[in-house]
C-alpha cells in the first residue's frame, strides 16, 4: 500500500463538504483511505487511528487542509489526491446535494428585534429584513391569556 499526502496551508473549507468529497474517493477502486480535513487537533487523533498520519501532517495547524490517501499504488494515491484538491477548489463539487458554501456566498439577515443590530448590519452593507416584533401585550399574563383563547 501506498501512502501520500499533502498539506495546503491556511485553506479553509466547509468539513461537511470535505466529508462528502472523501467519502466519494474511498469508492474508487484500489483506494482503501481518502481523506480531506482540516488539521484540526480531533482531526489529527482520526488520521492517526485511521493509519494515516504522517510527521508533516503532524506539524500542520488547524487553519491547514490536509489530504491523504492510501492505495494500492504509488500512481493511484497521487491520481487520488489530484482528484480530491480539484473537486475540493472547484464549484463542481458543489451539486444539488451538497452542504451551502456560507463563507463564499453573501450575507443575507432577518433581524427580529432590536434595530441597533439592524443599523450595525446596514452599516457593513449586509441586506437585512427588519422584523417588527414586541412582546405580546407588552408581557401582561392576564392579557396574553386571554388572546391564547382567541387563536
Amino acid at each position: 500500500m501506498a501512502l501520500k499526502f499533502k498539506i495546503k496551508n491556511n485553506y479553509f473549507q466547509d468539513a461537511l463538504r470535505l466529508m462528502r468529497i472523501s467519502k466519494n474517493a474511498r469508492e474508487k477502486d484500489g483506494v482503501s483511505n481518502a481523506v480531506a480535513v482540516m488539521a484540526t487537533d480531533k482531526a489529527k487523533y482520526a488520521l492517526k487511528d485511521a493509519g494515516l498520519m504522517t510527521p508533516e501532517l503532524q506539524e500542520a495547524s488547524g487553519s491547514d487542509l490536509v489530504i491523504a490517501v492510501e492505495a494500492s499504488t504509488e500512481d493511484l494515491a497521487a491520481q487520488t489526491i489530484y482528484e480530491l484538491e480539484a473537486l475540493i477548489s472547484s464549484d463542481l463539487s458543489q451539486g444539488s446535494n451538497s452542504s451551502a458554501d456560507l463563507i463564499g456566498q453573501e450575507l443575507k439577515v432577518v433581524n427580529i428585534g432590536l434595530d441597533i443590530f439592524k443599523d450595525a448590519l446596514v452599516a457593513q452593507s449586509v441586506k437585512v429584513v427588519q422584523v417588527d416584533w414586541e412582546v405580546p401585550a407588552k408581557g401582561d399574563e392576564k392579557v396574553i391569556n386571554i388572546l391564547k383563547k382567541m387563536y
